[in-house]
Order: structure tokens, then sequence, then C-alpha cells
């Protein structure tokens, strides 16, 4: 039998599939970006003349879509330890940054047609 703990401290962790399952929801949002980026740089080629607004718009989803690629793999790399940190601040702000910049990247190619 183990001895009995105090309150307040943590116990053993039981890791069961919640870490996976945040890890594999990283990938499937990270793997959504890459769509958009590639559907963001396919519109100024098939329009045949792209402006400096149609470029600026795909170079800020695929700026974003790279960014959210390095979170993703930096939280996924956290998620492995024997007791993950919670997502800082600073990371979830770029996280969420990264999503309305690609946001107002699709609304410009939306607008630029």
């Amino acid at each position: 039998m183990s001895a009995p703990q105090r309150p307040g401290t943590p116990g053993p962790r039981d890791p069961a599939a919640q870490p996976e399952r945040t890890a594999l929801a990283w990938r499937r949002t990270a793997l959504a970006f890459a769509v958009v980026t590639l559907f963001a740089w396919r519109v100024p080629a098939a329009t045949g003349s792209p402006g400096g607004w149609t470029l600026a718009a795909a170079a800020a989803c695929g700026t974003a879509g790279v960014a959210f690629l390095v979170v993703a793999a930096r939280r996924g790399v956290w998620l492995r330890a024997a007791r993950p940190a919670a997502l800082s601040p600073p990371v979830a702000v770029m996280a969420a940054g990264t999503v309305v910049l690609a946001a107002a990247g699709g609304v410009a190619l939306v607008l630029s047609r």
C-alpha cells in the first residue's frame, strides 16, 4: 500500500489518451493550415495576373501556416513529457494570431477577385 498524499500535491499522472488526442488535434489543425495555404497560393496562379493584394494575402496565409506548423510541432514534443505543461500564454497568443492572420488573408483573397 502506498503512503497517503498530502492535500494539494499532485498524484501520479494517469496518462490515458488525453495527451495523444491533443497532439492529434494539433496535427489535424496544422494539416488544415497546409491545405488552406495551398489553396491560397492557387488563387493568384489561377487568376493569370496576380496582383499585389493577392500575393500579399497568399503570403500571409503561408506565413501563418508555417508559424502554426512550428507551434504544433513544439506542442507535440511538449505533450510527450511525463507531466506536460499547460500551454503558455505567449504560445496561445501566437497560435490564435496565426488563425487570425490566415482568416484575414482568406478574406483578402475573396475580396480581390
